[in-house]
């Protein structure tokens, strides 16, 4: 079958990510923008929710930032889903719904506040309700990770219940924290997985046409995080540190930067 290699590399902090793409068709110029066109068809194969919120911690967040949780009360919950039919088959579905918009209430108070103290406020926020090793529904909540400078009034402004938080890791590569969180999000059909704040930095791809399909090496100096295993004629994927970055040593759990 006609077709060539795509590498696509993203940055983001101290990581860089790899993807080799198998493009189907015709190998375009380089001044042809059916390149990008064909590469945003592949883009189901690696832009997943976990991916895509990991760069975003990569990219806007530090260990001296915040994981945010917000819990309910039992007046709290019960002022929240005041009017909902408990024994109604869609009473889980309708309570995720509504402790979600009450989430994003509270996002929004939290931003004019900031705004008004002339504070910067960015974030990636969750509405949790099942358990991420079992899949069972638990009590819900929400996880939020804010930036250090917007944690005292993002704290103060929650009142349906008690909240905690501690320091994100000092580890250089974030994806575990972003499927711990995106594992306890319920599925539900068009509906977003989490919620980045709008002054984010998103990184943005680069793409290449590849000479062939052998297999993705680390970039000279740079130190590999994950590698996906290889086969031969199937997409690729490699996780690393930049070049130039630090030393890779291993802290408790986790792996971190010295």
């Amino acid at each position: 079958m006609a077709g060539y290699w795509v590498i696509r590399t993203y940055k983001a902090g101290a990581v860089g990510e790899k993807i080799k793409y198998w493009v189907p068709g015709q190998k375009p110029s380089k001044s042809d923008r059916r390149l990008r066109s064909e590469i945003r068809k592949q883009q189901q194969n690696e832009a997943g929710a976990e991916k895509r919120m990991a760069r975003q911690i990569h990219a806007n967040f530090t260990s001296k930032d915040y994981l945010i949780g917000l819990d309910y009360s039992e007046e709290g919950l019960s002022l929240v889903l005041a009017g909902l039919d408990e024994k109604g088959e869609r009473f889980a579905d309708e309570s995720y719904h509504a402790c979600h918009h009450r989430l994003r209430l509270w996002l929004k108070r939290v931003r004019r506040e900031c705004r008004k103290a002339g504070v910067p406020f960015r974030y990636l926020a969750v509405t949790s309700d099942t358990n991420g090793k079992t899949g069972e529904l638990v009590r819900l909540h929400h996880h939020i990770i804010v930036n250090r400078e917007a944690l005292a009034i993002a704290l103060g402004k929650w009142t349906l219940g008690s909240t905690h938080h501690e320091h994100l890791y000092n580890v250089v590569d974030q994806t575990a924290l972003a499927a711990y969180l995106l594992r306890q999000v319920r599925r539900l059909p068009d509906e977003k997985k989490y919620i980045p704040s709008r002054n984010l930095a998103i990184p943005q791809p680069k793409d290449r046409i590849a000479p062939g399909g052998a297999e993705l090496a680390v970039p000279r100096g740079g130190q590999l995080l994950h590698r996906n295993e290889w086969r031969p004629g199937r997409p690729q994927y490699i996780r690393y540190i930049l070049p130039g970055v630090g030393k890779l040593t291993k802290g408790r759990d986790q792996t971190e930067i010295s």
